[in-house]
């Protein structure tokens, strides 16, 4: 499976195909009987979100009608599955923040709550007739997408097909990412968050133009939304536990967790700031002109038979620059 555009591969041909890709993982994942539902759901859900982002990439040649059809599709049905990853989530957010602080907190600290929130997962899995609706919406509502995939009407075969949602994203992000730290609250964290992977998922889709630019590009971003998918657990195990978790006898518990969440989260965000301000350093217009360059020149290469290797593409960067 190649989440890449590939060489001499039109815009709407590769999109076709990703998409296909996608949808058929997540059709593969959902359908699967052998026990392991929550890895099952997960890499369904990451399949949505990159079905997401691609549509992001090309909405102007999709038209409007076409792209909040798919849009809202792959929203829902991610949607229809959160419950059953989030749950588990929790869980796993506790031991890592827990594996973070080290000897400075014992583990036995938040035992108590971690017993709780394993009980609070396993309730939700339990409901299996719930749980299986959920996957069988899932199933029907991606299939039909599966469907529409030979009627999408995409014209633009180059740069011009995905200039406009590139440049859309990276303003998007830009501008959360400034939102997020003047106003600080979760919501406006998990908005710019959500930015920032459409844009990771749309440089792993460009690799090609400048594979070893483009790949450093995509580790900086997979490393800020590492930080703030982090920051966004943190944020949601906080308020899961001081809205729902029995007070009785364990306060003074909720105060230590809550004051090491909050910890952790202003590290997180400070490390994320400074990330941002070299990945958004860039008004958008410059950071999309920046890319149709790479295009221009890929799209060269492939026209003279060849691929530049390695050794000629600091050549190549320092005469772009000139």
């Amino acid at each position: 499976m190649d989440y890449r555009l590939k060489q001499g591969e039109s815009v709407p041909e590769g999109t076709r195909r990703m998409a296909a890709e996608q949808l058929d993982r997540a059709l593969e994942y959902l359908g699967c009987q052998d026990g392991e539902r929550d890895k099952h759901v997960h890499e369904a859900r990451k399949a949505t979100k990159r079905l997401r982002a691609l549509v992001r990439l090309v909405r102007r040649d999709l038209g409007d009608e076409v792209y909040a059809l798919e849009n809202q599709c792959y929203r829902a049905a991610g949607q229809r599955l959160s419950g059953l990853r989030d749950a588990t989530v929790l869980v796993e957010t506790l031991d890592r923040l827990v594996e973070s602080l080290g000897e400075d907190v014992p583990k036995s600290r938040f035992a108590r709550v971690r017993v709780w929130l394993v009980e609070r997962r396993d309730r939700v899995y339990s409901q299996v007739d719930s749980s299986n609706r959920a996957v069988q919406e899932a199933i029907a509502a991606l299939a039909q997408a599966r469907e529409r995939l030979e009627h999408w009407n995409l014209q633009r075969r180059g740069w011009g097909a995905i200039r406009a949602g590139v440049q859309r994203i990276y303003a998007r992000g830009r501008r959360d990412f400034a939102a997020a730290y003047a106003l600080p609250s979760d919501e406006a964290f998990h908005d710019w968050r959500k930015q920032v992977k459409y844009l990771w998922y749309h440089a792993q889709i460009l690799e090609n133009i400048w594979p070893s630019v483009m790949r450093a590009q995509a580790a900086e971003l997979d490393q800020l939304g590492e930080l703030l998918g982090w920051d966004h657990d943190l944020a949601v195990l906080r308020t899961t536990v001081l809205t729902e978790f029995p007070r009785a006898g364990t306060t003074a518990t909720l105060r230590t967790l809550e004051r090491r969440i909050d910890e952790v989260r202003s590290q997180m965000q400070g490390r994320a700031r400074l990330l941002a301000e070299r990945i958004y350093l860039e008004r958008s217009r410059e950071f999309t002109r920046r890319l149709g360059g790479y295009w221009r020149v890929w799209q060269a290469e492939q026209s003279a038979g060849q691929e530049l290797d390695s050794a000629h593409r600091p050549r190549t960067a320092r005469m772009l620059k000139e």
